[in-house]
């Protein structure tokens, strides 16, 4: 089984040993603490004991991590360093990262100091935006040449202001001149927005000159604070400008300077998302005054490790224990290497839960056949399994990054294998780049030249894929110790579908066929109703049940996407290579062929190798899991120290 067994450990320890020991644990890796419910602790206990941790302070920690991330974001935009795709964590001692952390004040000034002039940058752009757009709204005036600050005369008012673009300024001029003689109005610019004008009038015709300028929408424009003419203050603002921009540098340099110290902010970093997690997790143990109790799960096979460890540095009691019948336990997977990867497929799906079939081992082959299957070309199986086998050796992959390249490589071996059986090396390239003379045949058969015969595969593949999943819920129920079930619900639609399928086969299998077909209908029809109690309830269930016949049926013909997604790609690539030798094999010919050649098949690849992903994984969660999979099992969350930038090298993780 799979599924590592647990342990549940509970630890009371002296409330002085408590960081230590959460810290030790930590670097063990191997211990989910869970959540310890007292209220439902013997009666007076609520009176002795608290519930542990503080919000507040892992709030105060969650704020000076977010503080650290701007900062190192903002670093990384002057950090030289070349960074790769798949960049693995630095690797640091136990003496250095002690070393680094045992400076954090100093790192923490080096934050402050970024948090700070980064802030400046951030006021310096806010004021340049800020000029430039007084710069915008003063450049339509730039043809007036008085100063701004003039609004009046002692007999005249001086009156700058805009009209709407729809009105006419000439006809305002002609009417302004009309009503009120002594004015004068210039219009200094426009745009299709709005006119821009100068209007100078006696004090004394102001009622007069104003009810003129309100009929064609004319809107008074002050200058509050502006000395000079408008040219004069955009020179004025563009200088400004220019010295900001040259603050600017200077604080970016300062920024890029401290860039050195984005090593030591990352390393800052996981301590405080360490930090962090520790005091997090005080949330879910309980205390008194003087001692703490822990509560979690272990794997069965770090029991020991786990007891060595703490009892021989602190004076606590351990305990062990199996979980009970009925005690769900966090799912920890233990697979060979080579499924690890399929676990990807199943964990998008759901984990299984604690008390049943982990399905990986079973399902991975299946996986591994339906994906090459349904591409099938072995150049682009080679293709992927060159790439992939690349980044795995390159570099060091974690997690579900590694899971997929790795579940990818595999996939491209499987594409590579089908493709040579099937005769498809990027499409037909030998035979379109030689036209026909040459040709790489295929060890078994064309899918495009007899695609019956795929198909026919294709249900065989399914059928057997239905079966393996008939029997894991006839293993999970004889394990449940409910053997008859396991017989009565899989055994005898075994014998049932077994004879329909020699039935189509034909020949002298028909004949076995219908004596199978004939005597499973009957054990299904006496057996699928005995939950009823009246008799003839129990018949009409038996008989209703044969209808489930045709959900069979469904999930075969559901394996028929073997087929269509094969023969898509060997058509889409057989089409790029025709497109790539339109033009024969002269030199134009041969670049367009290359062209055609690189472009067409890498888009033939990732699109198909994401449908095969995608199919292929449909096909096990519902034809395959769909027969005997429950799933809802919930990770196993050790605490360790789950870090972004850094790995510590430390004797006592396991």
């Amino acid at each position: 089984m799979a599924i590592v067994k647990m342990n549940r450990i509970s630890i009371v320890g002296l409330e002085v040993d408590k960081d230590s020991i959460i810290e030790s644990l930590m670097k063990l890796g191997v211990v989910e603490i869970t959540h310890v419910d007292y209220e439902e602790s013997e009666e007076g206990w609520s009176q002795l004991i608290v519930q542990d941790g503080s919000g507040a302070e892992v709030t105060r920690i969650e704020n000076e991590i977010a503080k650290v991330e701007s900062c190192i974001e903002y670093l990384s935009k002057y950090d030289k360093r070349k960074k790769g795709l798949f960049e693995p964590k630095r690797s640091l001692s136990l003496n250095q990262y002690n070393n680094i952390i045992s400076s954090k004040e100093k790192i923490w000034d080096a934050v402050e100091k970024v948090a700070g002039l980064v802030g400046r940058l951030s006021s310096l752009q806010a004021e340049e935006n800020r000029l430039n757009n007084m710069i915008d709204s003063l450049t339509p005036w730039k043809p007036l040449t008085i100063p701004v600050e003039i609004t009046s005369t002692k007999s005249t008012i001086v009156a700058m202001g805009v009209l709407p673009s729809i009105a006419d300024p000439y006809a305002l001029k002609k009417d302004l001149y009309k009503q009120v003689e002594e004015s004068y109005l210039e219009v200094i610019n426009g745009d299709k927005d709005q006119h821009y004008l100068l209007v100078i009038y006696y004090r004394d015709c102001e009622e007069e000159a104003m009810k003129v300028l309100k009929q064609y929408g004319f809107a008074r424009v002050s200058f509050n604070e502006l000395k000079g003419t408008i040219e004069q203050n955009i020179l004025a603002l563009s200088t400004e400008i220019n010295n900001i921009r040259k603050e600017r540098k200077h604080v970016e340099k300062s920024i890029s300077e401290l860039a050195t110290e984005k090593e030591n902010i990352e390393v800052l970093h996981d301590y405080l998302v360490m930090q962090r997690d520790k005091k997090k997790i005080l949330g879910n143990m309980i205390k008194t005054g003087k001692v703490f109790l822990m509560e979690g799960w272990v794997p069965e096979k770090y029991v020991q490790k786990v007891k060595i460890v703490v009892e021989r540095k602190w004076d606590c009691i351990l305990d062990f224990r199996e979980p009970k019948e009925d005690e769900e336990f966090p799912v920890l997977l233990d697979n060979p290497r080579v499924v690890q990867p399929f676990e990807l497929v199943t964990e998008l799906y759901s984990l299984p839960n604690s008390r049943e079939i982990d399905p990986n081992r079973f399902m991975a082959p299946f996986y591994f056949i339906f994906f090459g299957l349904m591409i099938g070309d072995a150049g682009y199986g080679l293709v992927m399994a060159i790439v992939t086998g690349i980044v795995l050796l390159k570099f060091k992959l974690e997690g579900l990054a590694y899971k997929l390249i790795k579940l990818l490589f595999f996939g491209g071996i499987s594409t590579f294998l089908w493709g040579v059986l099937f005769g498809g090396w990027f499409g037909d390239i030998v035979d379109a780049v030689t036209n026909g003379k040459y040709t790489i045949k295929p060890l078994w058969f064309n899918p495009l030249d007899d695609p019956m015969r795929l198909l026919v595969w294709a249900f065989i593949f399914g059928a057997i894929h239905l079966y393996v999943g008939m029997g894991l819920q006839a293993y999970k129920l004889i394990k449940d110790g409910r053997p008859l079930d396991a017989l009565f619900d899989v055994g005898f639609w075994y014998i049932l579908l077994t004879g329909l399928a020699l039935l189509i086969v034909g020949g002298s299998a028909a004949v076995i066929g219908k004596y199978m077909s004939i005597v499973g209908a009957i054990l299904l029809v006496l057996t699928q109703g005995r939950s009823e109690k009246n008799i003839l309830k129990k018949l009409v269930s038996g008989v209703l049940s044969l209808y489930n016949v045709t959900g069979y049926l469904s999930d075969v013909l559901s394996y028929s996407r073997l087929l269509a997604l094969g023969l898509a790609t060997g058509v889409i690539a057989n089409v790029i290579n025709t497109m790539g030798t339109l033009f024969g094999m002269n030199v134009p010919g041969i670049i367009v062929l290359i062209v055609a050649f690189i472009v067409g098949h890498t888009f033939n690849i990732l699109v198909n190798v994401l449908g095969a992903f995608v199919h292929a994984s449909r096909l096990q969660y519902v034809e395959f899991f769909g027969k005997f999979f429950e799933g809802g099992g919930k990770e196993f969350k050790p605490l360790k120290a789950n870090t972004k930038y850094i790995t510590v090298e430390d004797k006592e993780a396991i």
